[in-house]
């Protein structure tokens, strides 16, 4: 089972005016709209607001960037809600770079789906990361026109159930730059990857600029760092092509970029799961 944004967000639960001025009254004005949707049936709105503090203690949810992804799990719910606002003038929300918050995206969900909720903070995440998206969505003027500016933005995930019928495939993803791994991680989180083996190790260069023989060619391979990070995970079919171009979104052209290296088997015998969600 995967997660769309499209199944749940709606121009209901987007706001472009936030009234509040302090991080615990703007958390209460979002639960009030998240509040209008069918999902809190039967949820306490001060329930909700108490679980969100105490995830704040644990570190802030804003992020940076003029980005905050408040978020919690509610027992008793049963659905996913997501709620958009944003605030032209910012606002203070104890974020970790100490810029005040545009955007805030909170998040509810089943106490029982924690992978689906993981795979909610990553597209959000992914989606939040363009410095254009931002700035479109902060300048949107209704919010209608938030919703639509937003939802533009998100790409729709193959269901698992589908996925499984079509077959898996094994992908071998070698990271020479440590500034890519986690923006890879998260976006396997985006697909839907529930699990990885990573190794990491070191390559051939400093085997070679050990041998007294080679020593005099050290500036052939200039700075690069020969330390590397294998991933090693199984994706469906259907996520092939949106894996591909993912990554290549973050490394550049892997036909010609130097440090980044994917492969993708075709297994003749596949048992168990890396999954730990």
């Amino acid at each position: 089972m995967d997660i769309n944004i499209f199944d749940i967000l709606s121009s209901e639960q987007c706001t472009i005016k936030i009234r509040a001025r302090k991080k615990n009254d703007i958390l209460r004005e979002l639960v009030s709209l998240a509040a209008k949707t069918t999902a809190f049936e039967g949820i306490s709105q001060d329930d909700v607001l108490e679980r969100l503090k105490k995830r704040e203690t644990q570190g802030s949810t804003g992020i940076g960037n003029g980005i905050a992804i408040p978020h919690a799990s509610v027992p008793g719910m049963k659905e996913f809600v997501l709620v958009l606002a944003v605030s032209k003038r910012g606002k203070h929300f104890e974020a970790i770079d100490k810029h005040k918050v545009h955007i805030f995206a909170l998040i509810l969900g089943p106490e029982n789906q924690p992978k689906l909720h993981i795979q909610l903070l990553a597209q959000l995440s992914h989606i939040l990361r363009d410095e254009s998206v931002r700035i479109e969505l902060a300048n949107s003027r209704t919010q209608v026109a938030l919703y639509e500016n937003f939802i533009r933005h998100c790409q729709p995930i193959s269901s698992t159930k589908k996925s499984d019928r079509m077959g898996r495939k094994i992908v071998i993803l070698v990271l020479q730059k440590r500034d890519y791994f986690e923006d890879v991680v998260e976006y396997l989180t985006e697909l839907g990857v529930g699990g990885a083996a990573i190794i990491e190790s070191t390559g051939i260069r400093n085997i070679l600029t050990g041998m007294p023989l080679f020593a005099d060619f050290i500036q052939i391979f200039g700075e690069r760092s020969d330390e590397t990070r294998t991933m090693i995970f199984t994706i469906s079919d259907d996520n092939i092509d949106s894996l591909i171009s993912g990554i290549e979104e973050i490394t550049g052209d892997l036909e010609t970029h130097l440090g980044a290296m994917l492969m993708i088997i075709e297994p003749t015998f596949v048992k168990g799961s890396l999954d730990l969600l």
